[in-house]
């Protein structure tokens, strides 16, 4: 998705770089790319040629999301991104004059996310390998306390509540055409999003009387977050919201997986054969399908209909994306497919 230059004083990043990082920059240039709306990423050449990743943040740091990838990089798991440490040895810094705005320098990979390069054989049965590395790693433990740990509540079912009460609201209006439509859309689909979540909220609560191994999980380990570089090889990206729990939270997104792009099932086993044997709980990894269409419902719709700095393309993708669920073929229509499949199963 192409992304808006949010305007930042270039001289200003610059001196950051120098004095945080000791980075001496000969140009930064802003990239178009990636889903986050709360965050802008840049290209940083060095004089003598070298190339840095920045990405800058609109808000705190999250940092047990920088912790991670430099601890698994530490006990030898491989093919991670870790970021550069700053010279007092943090892994992010403050970016003077934007109150509360964060900075990490990562070394920039020259390549293409695996949404668009997709992935060979051996990049999919690396990337079953390194994902059974992180769930086996133990670090979860270690960090215990600092992450936070699977309850199966829901927690985006409040804010897709609080946008439809918004939008359902007598007189109602926004100024922005596409979240006129885009409220039109919420309007016709509110049985439906109801629907979804409470079928969500009520396997989330038979899932909270069972008992699971918890380990580490990135938790939005899709296509669009394993970057394929030139050389061939994969790196594990953007560990903004690690937590404890399941595998399941991992696998969605290679089990039938259609986030970022189709999983086929040649590549499911390709996975599987890095991954090693392991025994899924299909009733977990349905919730988080429909955990994920509604974060990822309330993400857009916020951004969509209560952020006053996107600008109309911006928002008519994210638009089109939330959209997309619903389609035929859908994410909703698949999950509800798995669930009746299952059902009948039972029932047998």
């Amino acid at each position: 998705m192409i992304r808006e230059d949010p305007g930042l004083d270039v001289s200003t990043i610059a001196a950051c770089l120098n004095e945080h990082y000791g980075l001496r920059a000969a140009s930064i240039t802003y990239l178009p790319i990636g889903y986050d709306f709360n965050a802008a990423v840049y290209e940083v050449v060095s004089p003598d040629g070298i190339t840095s990743f920045l990405k800058i943040r609109f808000g705190p740091m999250h940092e047990p999301g920088l912790l991670v990838p430099v601890a698994l990089a530490d006990l030898g798991v491989p093919h991670l991104l870790a970021s550069i440490r700053t010279r007092s040895s943090r892994l992010w810094c403050a970016l003077a004059g934007y109150p509360g705005y964060t900075v990490v320098l990562y070394p920039f990979i020259r390549g293409e996310n695996a949404m668009v390069a997709g992935m060979d054989d051996a990049q999919w049965r690396t990337f079953g390998s390194t994902l059974r590395a992180v769930h086996d790693s133990g670090l979860g433990e270690q960090l215990r306390g600092l992450l936070p740990v699977e309850t199966f509540a829901l927690p985006s079912a409040a804010k897709v509540r609080r946008l439809l009460d918004l939008i359902l609201a007598d007189g109602a209006r926004f100024d922005s055409p596409v979240a006129s439509s885009f409220a039109a859309f919420w309007r016709e689909n509110a049985d439906r999003i109801c629907d979804l979540l409470a079928r969500a909220e009520a396997l989330g609560n038979t899932l909270q009387a069972r008992r699971f191994d918890h380990v580490l999980c990135h938790a939005d380990i899709h296509a669009a977050n394993i970057l394929v570089g030139d050389d061939g090889r994969i790196h594990l990206i953007d560990w903004d919201g690690p937590l404890l729990a399941p595998r399941e939270r991992d696998l969605l997104f290679v089990i039938g997986s259609r986030i970022a792009r189709v999983v086929e099932p040649r590549e499911e086993t390709l996975f599987f054969a890095g991954y090693g044997p392991v025994e899924i709980d299909p009733a977990a990894l349905i919730y988080y399908r429909y955990e994920r269409i509604v974060e990822d419902l309330g993400e857009f719709g916020e951004s969509v209909f209560l952020d006053p700095s996107l600008g109309e393309e911006v928002r008519a993708a994210a638009a089109a994306l939330s959209m997309g669920f619903f389609a035929p073929g859908g994410d909703v229509e698949v999950a509800e497919t798995i669930v009746r499949q299952r059902e009948a199963s039972e029932s047998r």
